[in-house]
């Protein structure tokens, strides 16, 4: 009798507990059923942009050398100098050159001498050859020696001239251009050698009121950038301030920097207020598409990939919104691919699976998106009975992390799905509990 009462209450309590369980089970899958997260459509503004990096340059720049070496004398100018078209930069010492001009200028004198003596000697000559005076290899000698003194004459002349410039205008170091004096590598008493290269003692950019970006755009992005595009970029020095430029020309040379190929894009901008320095690096954005004041959602609303459950059901109220001859339509449809061939079948699938249509209802994607155009889609959201439906929307710009949508029923504020909540059947804790 003590053992039947024992396993009466082993009974009840296996009873109780199994009840429990199924309880707690329809408790939890109730709880699954319309689990879902939303994002609002809302309005705004939305850019397509290529970002990269540059570095800020002069327009226009040209470094100063010299032609002759030498020791620099004195220097007439500093860093941010502005300076003018011929203006003197700086001079070399001329002490040589002096020296050298006075001796180029005495072969000069006694090579016209030479070259007066031995015209008139050839003149001469010639007046008596032709009275038979002289022969003719003796004229042939003189008229040699006339033009012997005649090409001393030229090489004294081009000598001479050589040592006039190098004193009076290469020894002097003045500026092509007007600009202002960006760098300065030389100073008084250092010697320069132009043997090989010419040195470079200055650099003057040209105009700093506008300057260029040379911005390095990746392989992956430089087919979307061309000539003309607005682009806006920032500096560190001012991180509040935002910069309007143009896209001025896309270089073909590549350069490969850590493995990866990008090309030099010139962006040129205007400096008006003279804070934009060279050597600065950018931040460059190219705009490639922009919209103002659009309907746009979150992009994760575009890619929602609902149930079987919710898609046929979905087709379900599609199916029985439809007209009578929408529905005529379907049904001949349907009864052509019944009567198909296999291979017809498979043919006819294959082509669906690669319009993304495969399985679907009429006019439908994978996704529930729209056949025939790669810019249609659909969106998912609850109707006023708490079920979801589907949505036709065209989709526009996109940044990225949201999309500019459009539609007949699309309006600001409408609430799409963009994620299903998971949730368990059954409590961790309590299954510890009941098993």
């Amino acid at each position: 009798m003590k053992k039947l009462r024992v396993l009466i209450i082993i009974l009840v309590i296996a009873a109780v507990a199994f009840g429990g369980y199924k309880m707690l089970s329809k408790k939890g899958a109730s709880s699954e059923e319309g689990g879902f997260e939303f994002t609002a459509v809302k309005r705004g503004n939305i850019e397509n942009i290529v970002s990269c990096t540059g570095t800020i340059e002069p327009l226009g720049s040209v470094d100063v050398g010299t032609e002759l070496s030498g020791t620099i004398e004195d220097v007439l100018v500093d860093f941010n100098d502005v300076v003018k078209k011929n203006q003197v930069l700086a001079i070399l010492d001329t002490t040589q050159l002096a020296i050298n001009l006075r001796t180029s200028k005495a072969d000069l004198m006694r090579s016209r001498a030479q070259f007066e003596l031995s015209k008139m000697t050839y003149e001469s000559d010639l007046e008596l050859h032709k009275k038979g005076f002289i022969s003719d290899i003796e004229l042939q000698n003189s008229k040699t020696s006339y033009h012997s003194s005649e090409a001393s004459l030229i090489s004294s002349e081009a000598s001479y001239e050589k040592s006039y410039n190098n004193l009076h205008k290469y020894a002097i170091i003045r500026s092509p251009i007007n600009g202002t004096v960006i760098h300065r590598n030389v100073d008084p008493g250092q010697t320069v050698a132009a043997s090989y290269s010419t040195p470079t003692l200055f650099t003057v950019a040209e105009n700093l009121a506008n300057i260029q970006i040379e911005a390095l755009v990746d392989e992956g992005d430089i087919g979307q950038i061309k000539e003309g595009m607005d682009v806006v970029f920032s500096v560190e020095s001012y991180p509040d301030l935002e910069f309007e430029a143009k896209a001025k020309q896309v270089r073909l040379q590549p350069q490969t920097v850590s493995n990866v190929v990008n090309y030099t894009v010139i962006v040129e901008a205007e400096n008006d207020k003279g804070i934009l320095l060279p050597g600065m690096t950018a931040t460059v954005e190219f705009i490639i598409e922009q919209k103002l004041d659009v309907l746009m959602v979150q992009t994760s609303a575009l890619k929602f990939q609902p149930s079987r459950e919710m898609m046929m059901d979905a087709m379900k109220k599609q199916h029985e919104s439809m007209d009578p001859k929408q529905k005529a339509d379907m049904e001949k449809r349907r009864k052509e691919f019944q009567n198909m061939s296999q291979s017809e079948r498979q043919a006819m699938m294959q082509k669906m699976r690669q319009s993304g249509s495969a399985g679907m209802g009429p006019g439908m994607g994978s996704n529930g998106g729209q056949r025939g155009g790669k810019d249609m889609t659909r969106v998912w959201y609850v109707d006023e009975n708490g079920s979801p439906q589907m949505l036709r929307v065209k989709k526009g710009v996109t940044d990225g992390a949201n999309t500019e949508i459009s539609g007949n029923d699309v309006t600001e504020g409408l609430q799409l799905i963009y994620k299903q909540k998971k949730t368990s059947s059954v409590p961790r804790h309590m299954k510890r509990g009941l098993f």
